[in-house]
């Protein structure tokens, strides 16, 4: 047990998960850092259920707690039974990832007795360590931002210091292993397309959760998995997606016959995590599979309209980015409101010379053609 500010050398740390895959995996270097920091500490990740394998195999992570319906919708008295069973765990302290007020009231009805957030959503009187949003968060990658709440934790403690000198020095790196269940998915799906380890795999992911001003144009992907499977003999394309996406899939796979694999709705987060590693290249939009993808240091071609690569770009040396920086962008619209510009200007021939580029890096195009 720890006293006063002082949190001791084991104290017992609730983090509570960023609620979207992207932004799970991109607090992973926080996670290790806080590690670093409290080797002997206890600590617990609250997390939706479509997030938890993202941490199921952080050594960081001593048990994933889920948190299932209890979002922003939730009634109070489901709010009220999760904060009861995280109370009798008896956490000394609740870091919160997300920005929500949420978050931070089931801290407070589960009485952990120090809760670190930022001082958003208008709950900084429910914190007791309110941290104010970082000056310049629009101009350094996320995993910063959570990387100062980690920072201050150190306030907290007398005999602990912050040892995230590389970190300020920006060679914090993504952790991302794939569950075991993942391997044995992804092994049985490989094993039911018939594809054997000669196999190139390229993945395509045409989809992005923040809205359509981030997906490049369906029928762009589809001349470009044409223009892969015509160029490489055994070359394969593998369509990721979630249930609203199965045919948009179809839509890509369809022209490309035998050679394209429509898995959108048809995995689980742990499966695609198995997949994705098994890849040659992932041509992706800014989602959260494309951090997916940095994290295990797949291949990746990038392709950015609304959103800024300089703040949720992947976090891998092993990317080519592809974006035409226009006066408008970025705009960080869900939608675009005029002509679409920043993703109809980017022709199939600018990425699939991307995709070469890839390829050959890694690979030496030593490919049959």
């Amino acid at each position: 047990m720890s006293t006063g500010n002082d949190l001791g050398s084991n104290p017992r740390i609730l983090i509570r998960s960023a609620n979207w895959i992207g932004d799970a995996v991109m607090t992973t270097p926080a996670l290790m850092a806080l590690r670093k920091n409290y080797p002997k500490a206890r600590i617990s990740v609250l997390a939706r259920p479509w997030v938890e394998p993202v941490f199921s195999g952080n050594p960081a992570v001593d048990e994933v707690i889920s948190c299932g319906s209890t979002g922003r919708n939730s009634s109070i008295f489901e709010k009220m039974a999760l904060a009861r069973s995280l109370r009798s765990r008896k956490f000394d302290l609740a870091l919160l990832f997300p920005n929500s007020f949420e978050s931070a009231l089931i801290a407070w009805l589960a009485r952990i007795p120090r809760r670190v957030g930022y001082a958003t959503d208008a709950r900084r009187m429910i914190l007791t360590l309110p941290v104010s949003v970082p000056e310049d968060r629009r101009n350094r990658h996320e995993i910063f931002y959570y990387l100062n709440l980690v920072d201050h934790i150190s306030r907290l403690s007398f005999n602990t210091r912050s040892k995230n000198e590389e970190v300020s020095k920006g060679r914090a790196g993504l952790f991302l292993e794939v569950p075991a269940q993942g391997e044995s998915g992804a092994g049985r799906i490989l094993n039911q397309m018939e594809l054997d380890q000669g196999a190139l795999l390229i993945g395509f992911n045409p989809g992005a959760a923040y809205g359509p001003a981030k997906c490049w144009p369906v029928e762009r992907f589809v001349s470009l998995g044409k223009a892969l499977v015509g160029r490489f003999k055994d070359c394969h394309v593998l369509v990721f997606g979630t249930n609203k996406e199965v045919s948009v899939a179809e839509d890509i796979c369809d022209p490309l016959g035998e050679k394209g694999h429509n898995l959108a709705g048809r995995t689980s987060l742990a499966e695609a995590m198995g997949l994705i590693s098994r890849l040659d290249l992932l041509v992706t939009n800014d989602s959260g599979l494309m951090h997916v993808g940095a994290a295990l240091g797949v291949p990746l071609v990038a392709i950015f309209g609304s959103t800024d690569p300089v703040t949720t770009g992947p976090w891998s040396t092993n990317t080519v980015i592809v974006r035409h920086d226009l006066p408008c962008s970025p705009c960080l619209k869900r939608s675009c409101p005029t002509d679409f510009r920043c993703l109809l200007g980017i022709e199939v021939e600018e990425v699939l010379q991307a995709c070469l580029q890839q390829l050959k890096a890694v690979y030496g195009l030593k490919l049959e053609i």
